[in-house]
């Protein structure tokens, strides 16, 4: 911030009385020249005024530096985001492919049956990356409605009845992979200590049919996640 003086007009020469302070000083029993106000004092007063404003570079070499910085950061972004460790799997990663098979319950409007279940354990983060879910034996067809699934984190203890689902896995009517043959999807993150489930609801089937299902991916060291969010850059983002 830089300083401007105040021009207050013009003042009265040096060492001169005026009438006002002539008048002043015999009614007040002062003595000129000493002021009646400080703020007629005759020094300069002062403003503030903000710095200016640097003039719009018109040099190409310039302008062809700051659209290179510009393609620099946007490099940079890309090779951060791209360097996840939910998207490029660590060197020191741990997979795991939990699959598990149930005898389906009896008929229920509400109650859900865990079938599958993976724990991320302590000090490690990870992504599921494969997932698969069937019935087997009976009638049952894909979207009939006479069983549906979940994947959901964390439930309550005790029955579970919904309100946990992972977003786009609230309500799954149909087979989204086999054992064998598992669905890989985009990625489901999960953190230390999470709980994981695939479960499901018989709303129809008779007994003697059986649910399996499958989650594998893999765990890596949380201290990744750590490194990953403190090389961020907001200039870059």
């Amino acid at each position: 911030m830089a300083y401007d003086k105040l021009d207050t007009g013009p003042s009265e020469a040096s060492g001169q009385p005026n009438i006002t302070d002539a008048a002043a000083s015999s009614i007040r029993g002062s003595t000129w020249p000493y002021k009646l106000h400080a703020d007629r004092s005759m020094a300069p007063k002062l403003i503030l005024r903000p710095p200016p404003t640097e003039p719009v570079s018109t040099d190409p070499t310039i302008a062809a530096i700051q659209d290179t910085q510009s393609v620099l950061q946007q490099i940079q972004r890309a090779t951060r985001l791209i360097s996840a460790p939910w998207l490029i799997e660590p060197p020191d990663s741990e997979s795991f492919r939990n699959t598990a098979g149930v005898a389906l319950p009896a008929i229920s409007a509400t109650v859900f049956t865990v079938v599958a279940q993976v724990t991320c354990p302590p000090g490690r983060n990870g992504v599921i990356k494969w997932i698969a879910n069937v019935i087997v034996g009976g009638a049952w067809a894909d979207f009939s409605g006479d069983a549906v699934w979940q994947i959901v984190r964390n439930p309550p203890a005790g029955v579970y009845t919904g309100g946990n689902a992972e977003r786009n896995y609230e309500k799954v009517l149909a087979s989204l992979g086999l054992i064998n043959n598992p669905s890989r999807i985009s990625g489901i993150r999960i953190f230390e200590n999470d709980v994981i489930q695939w479960v499901v609801r018989n709303n129809a089937l008779p007994t003697g049919v059986n649910a399996g299902a499958l989650l594998s991916g893999y765990f890596y060291p949380r201290t990744w996640d750590d490194q990953f969010d403190a090389s961020d850059n907001p200039v870059a983002w």
